[in-house]
């Protein structure tokens, strides 16, 4: 199920804020997932070190921004879930509340620094 979310009459500054990075699996041509949620991580460092610790060699992904309005267009086809690191979660909560954007989310069973994210 792909969810859309109806971005006519946001403001350019909240489409436009980024939230975090994501590694794009060059050979796979596909985002790295956390489980069955499009992994997001706060800073490109982390997000390097996610896919390093993945098994991936640095010339086998690239990292991506990710913005705000790229999570409501289904961002990685995650048909709307996203693991968001909690720096990356802060960012995406404070815009999407500002505008009255409905999400759920609920901390990772394995991990208390990340927020499973449904939007």
């Amino acid at each position: 199920m792909i969810v859309v979310v109806n971005i006519e009459g946001m403001e350019k500054e909240y489409l436009n804020v980024i939230i975090g990075f994501s590694g794009f699996i060059l050979f796979e041509e596909c985002y790295e997932y956390n489980e069955n949620a499009c992994y997001i991580a706060e800073s490109e460092d982390v997000a390097t070190q996610f896919m390093l610790d993945c098994g991936y060699g640095k010339s086998d992904f690239r990292i991506d921004k990710v913005l705000f309005k790229n999570i409501l267009n289904d961002y990685g086809c995650s048909c709307g879930e996203y693991a968001m690191k909690s720096i990356a979660y802060d960012k995406f909560k404070k815009v999407a509340e500002t505008n009255n954007i409905k999400f759920t989310a609920e901390p990772f069973d394995l991990d208390s620094t990340l927020m499973v994210v449904n939007v």
